[in-house]
């Protein structure tokens, strides 16, 4: 069944604006068809079409079932602001993998400066929707450098994985063992320069190497990710 997000109204659900286009225009869905209504809950909302009109939908709720999808554990990805191609990836991969808040950031050599709010929301949406979540991350507004290291105290543990560590810090499992919420710090294209990779440290953020191969930096966060997520059965 499709998911479109709505807006819960009494017992009913109204799915207006770019989702409602999709619905009608699109898919060309019409009263008495099936979907799956999300509303930035922890539930999947199971209904049927009862009402198409001009610029909305209503419909009626069959059954309301916990959403599976949404994390368990509290993983932040912190991520300095890439090109535009590794974005792209790196919003949705990261969404997938369970993510529960995503931060990009800006630092000495990052090159773009600015990230657009409304494709993020898009892109954050449609990634929801894909993986089958039903609450969405919020696309938080974009941080310099310090403000990012000034957030660090509130986790549990945060990991740094860092091209310029020895192989012999490699990432390990146990390092994972009863930390609840997980901060994840990932370069560029362009990387850290050295006094920002000694601050992250300095912070107590663990150091870790990915191999002997240099990755992306989509790759990269996708590799932690995948890492962290699996073994935190998240």
């Amino acid at each position: 069944m499709k998911r479109f997000l709505g807006e819960k109204e009494n017992d009913y659900i109204k799915i207006s604006n770019d989702e409602f286009f999709h619905l009608k225009k699109v898919l060309r869905m019409k009263e008495g068809d099936q979907l799956i209504a999300i509303i930035n809950d922890e539930n999947d909302y199971y209904c049927t079409i009862s009402q198409m009109n001009k610029d909305y939908c209503i419909c009626n709720i069959d059954k309301v079932e916990k959403n599976l999808a949404n994390p368990q554990k509290d993983i932040t990805l912190f991520q300095m602001l890439p090109k535009k191609e590794y974005l792209d990836s790196i919003v949705p991969k990261s969404i997938e993998l369970g993510i529960k808040n995503l931060f990009f950031f800006t630092s000495q050599w990052t090159m773009i400066k600015t990230i657009k709010q409304e494709r993020l929301n898009s892109q954050i949406l449609t990634a929801c929707k894909q993986c089958e979540r039903s609450k969405l991350i919020k696309a938080n507004p974009l941080l310099k450098f310090n403000d990012m290291i000034n957030m660090l105290d509130e986790f549990d543990l945060v990991l740094f994985p860092y091209e310029n560590e020895s192989v012999e810090n490699i990432f390990k499992p146990e390092i994972l063992k009863d930390k609840n919420k997980i901060a994840i710090i990932v370069g560029n294209e362009a990387g850290f320069t050295d006094n920002e990779a000694e601050i992250i440290k300095n912070k107590g953020a663990v150091s870790i190497s990915l191999g002997q191969r240099i990755l992306r930096c989509d790759t990269a966060a996708t590799a932690v990710l995948s890492l962290v997520s699996i073994l935190t059965k998240n």
